[in-house]
């Protein structure tokens, strides 16, 4: 490629990231903080559940929240990470971008947060094509598949007495210290699927390493995503490991994947939901 090919090719690339940017930047402030919550004036018309806002902290930071609800003629909003620097009158911008990830691949042996960043020091993720929003639309009745043939979990135990088929869900209940990790790092190792998915919601953060190296080992990572949002991460983060480890599975099973997908655990998914609906009132 000559030089007035890169030239016009960098050229190109520069033009569609204009164009790409909004024709306008709309934010609200900052009106108080009660708790975890963050009330924002303004634009309320232009936010909605669900939506992506971006807090400037004016020390050269940003806070993500997601806007839960509304009173009066204020947004409620609660972050992704901590508050600090967080004071009235601080813009908060209007995200109107599709929250999502792009995964691919290359993100099979790796550990990453609820928003699909990795945290395992080993560099940035590559980047598939498509994007996938993090909370998707369930299949309708009509549209599901039957449970499919026996899958073979690896578990001599559970293959005997509590057989389970492809498709198939399964709820495992016990006291603490019985085994449930252990259980699940089992699964993750010997089930015959091609991908597992594990997400780790309100774990205490010294579980995660002793589960990454102690119960699923080198072995076990190699195939597997394992989505880690700690038990001191806000309630949004917990929640959204759940959304993001469903979102994963959703993506390879939709590239012909046999899929495993484990979630320890939906106890503490729903109290980060309960915790988020307190808040809100």
């Amino acid at each position: 490629m000559g030089m007035e090919e890169k030239s016009e090719s960098r050229l190109a690339a520069a033009r569609a990231a204009v164009e790409a940017l909004p024709d306008f930047d709309i934010f609200g402030r900052v009106a108080g903080v009660r708790g975890l919550l963050i009330e924002i004036a303004g634009p309320v018309s232009a936010m909605h559940v669900g939506g992506r806002l971006e807090i400037e902290t004016g020390r050269g930071a940003a806070v993500a929240c997601e806007v839960i609800g509304f009173s009066g003629e204020h947004a409620l909003g609660m972050p992704f990470g901590t508050l600090e620097g967080v004071r009235r009158g601080c813009p908060a911008h209007v995200r109107e971008e599709d929250a999502g990830v792009r995964p691919s691949e290359g993100w099979l042996g790796r550990v990453v947060d609820a928003l699909g960043r990795p945290i395992d020091g080993k560099g940035p993720l590559p980047l598939g094509p498509a994007l996938r929003p993090f909370r998707s639309d369930p299949p309708p009745a009509h549209a599901r598949r039957r449970v499919g043939e026996p899958l073979d979990l690896g578990v001599r135990a559970i293959n005997t007495f509590l057989t389970i088929c492809a498709g198939q869900r399964m709820g495992i209940f016990s006291g603490s210290g019985v085994g449930k990790s252990v259980l699940l790092s089992m699964l993750a190792r010997y089930t015959a699927a091609d991908v597992a998915v594990i997400g780790l919601v309100g774990e205490r953060g010294r579980e995660v390493q002793e589960f990454l190296q102690d119960d699923l080992g080198a072995e076990g990572l190699a195939r597997s995503i394992v989505v880690v949002a700690t038990s001191d991460e806000p309630a949004l983060m917990r929640r959204n490991a759940a959304y993001l480890t469903l979102t994963l599975s959703e993506h390879f099973r939709d590239q012909g994947a046999a899929v495993l997908c484990l979630i320890d655990s939906i106890t503490r998914f729903a109290m980060a939901q309960r915790d988020i609906g307190l808040a809100g009132g």
